[in-house]
């Protein structure tokens, strides 16, 4: 099925409930490039349309939940989480089997602000890679969390963001393609990260004007990753939410989809 049908066949089958559609509380109330403003609508509403849009997708799609109170970015899982479906990792070149060091990942937003949270699971805590302190330095070189982040759902090397995060809370992001990455961009993150019996867990706050720009219009459906690189003594373990089915991550076309409740710009049908 080529790009137009798909999005074409997602049009029809969310059309009875393409009324319903949601608005974020951080709409302005003007149409954003690329899609038309969404109306408010009830939550059943974005039941039917999600579903439609999950079925037609290639990619691994999930939800993220409208939540009314902002998680608390300590390191807990906060009761808000509770709304997300947890996205569990495989192997990043989709092999089968099951990783030693599992990961799984919630989001949720608020109007406002996208929330992550990772727990990354490890066969010992002692034995984590975490020697890069300095921001935007080699995060990739230590066992760390990384999000891929296109808000356009262009899926191209050009427009998406690029966070990263190791188990002691250093970060560094960027944007543009993994051989040309902008550093200068310095979005107001709120990170922290925290150590547990066999795991390390990581939450982050990324505010929606850090990554759709100030004027508050917010896609609905978003291209996005997340990849976790464990360095274990038996071996190390490149794994993602949606596999690109290679050894590199930096691959658009096959990130997964995240629906917005949030979003107040229908971006997803032509």
């Amino acid at each position: 099925m080529t790009c137009s049908t798909r999005l074409l066949t997602i049009t029809l089958l969310a059309s009875a409930a393409a009324a319903l559609l949601v608005a974020g509380a951080a709409c302005n109330g003007n149409q954003g490039p690329g899609g038309k403003v969404i109306e408010p609508a009830a939550p059943s509403g974005l039941d039917v349309a999600f579903a439609a849009f999950q079925s037609a997708s290639s990619v691994p799609a999930a939800r993220v939940p409208l939540v009314a109170e902002a998680p608390v970015v300590d390191g807990q899982l906060d009761a808000a989480y509770a709304k997300a479906e947890p996205l569990n990792f495989r192997f990043l070149n989709g092999a089968d089997g099951k990783p030693k060091a599992a990961t799984t990942v919630r989001v949720v937003s608020t109007a406002d602000a996208l929330f992550v949270f990772a727990t990354c699971e490890t066969p010992a805590v002692g034995d984590i890679v975490a020697d890069v302190r300095d921001h935007d330095g080699s995060v990739w070189r230590d066992d760390c969390v990384e999000l891929f982040i296109d808000p356009s759902n262009k899926r191209s090397l050009d427009d998406y963001m690029h966070i990263q995060v190791n188990s002691i809370g250093v970060t560094a992001d960027a944007k543009g393609p993994k051989a040309n990455q902008d550093a200068s961009w310095e979005p107001a993150l709120s990170v922290k990260t925290k150590a547990l019996d066999n795991a390390w867990v990581m939450e982050m706050s990324i505010p929606f004007k850090e990554l759709c720009g100030p004027e508050g219009r917010v896609n609905r459906v978003w291209a996005a990753n997340f990849n976790r690189m464990a360095y274990l003594l038996t071996g190390d373990e490149d794994t993602a939410w949606s596999p690109t089915g290679v050894t590199d991550s930096h691959v658009p076309a096959r990130f997964g989809a995240l629906w917005l409740d949030a979003g107040n710009v229908e971006n997803y049908a032509k």
